[in-house]
């Protein structure tokens, strides 16, 4: 009988669901904006808390500027293994195109700091789980940035007679 029964919780032991994988998020700074994008490095802890080896697949982020300028979702394949039963730092540079330059010139002419939001999931996977573990950041864009964006998006011209300096 005891045979059975050691068999019987082996069997349970085996058949166990996976832990899901969880994410902390450490940092997001705005490392530049510029007339194509507003750039961002991100960084999370992914822990896996799993007996197996699983492995990071893509980052996918929604961002907000402003609160209420939605500049898309922008993906960001992202392979690396994430080892069993220990937390790993990922790092990810992240550029967010401008799709409407109306926009960044209405955020310029604000006089102080723009918050923005990054709202999103790391796809992670192995042999027999694969999730989307969200994400969330907050923080805000400085008014240099974002003029300095914003002037080098108009267009140069001279006036014939002067020189610049």
């Amino acid at each position: 009988m005891r045979p059975l029964l050691l068999a019987a919780t082996l069997a349970a032991v085996a058949c166990s669901r996976p832990t899901p994988p969880t994410l902390s998020p450490e940092s997001a700074a705005v490392t530049a904006v510029d007339l194509q994008a507003v750039h961002f490095d991100l960084r999370l802890t992914a822990t896996n808390p799993n007996s197996t080896d699983l492995s990071v697949r893509n980052l996918t982020a929604k961002v907000t500027v402003g609160d209420k300028v939605d500049m898309g979702t922008v993906s960001v394949p992202k392979v690396m293994n994430l080892p069993a039963n220990k937390s790993t730092p990922l790092e990810v540079p992240l550029a967010v195109k401008w799709t409407d330059m109306g926009s960044l010139a209405q955020l310029a002419a604000s006089p102080q700091a723009v918050p923005y939001s990054l709202d999103g999931t790391v796809d992670i996977g192995g042999d027999v789980l694969n999730v989307a573990v969200p994400f969330h950041f907050g923080g805000t864009i400085t008014h240099e940035q974002l003029v300095g964006a914003a002037l080098h998006s108009l267009p140069s011209f001279s006036i014939p007679g002067l020189t610049p300096n």
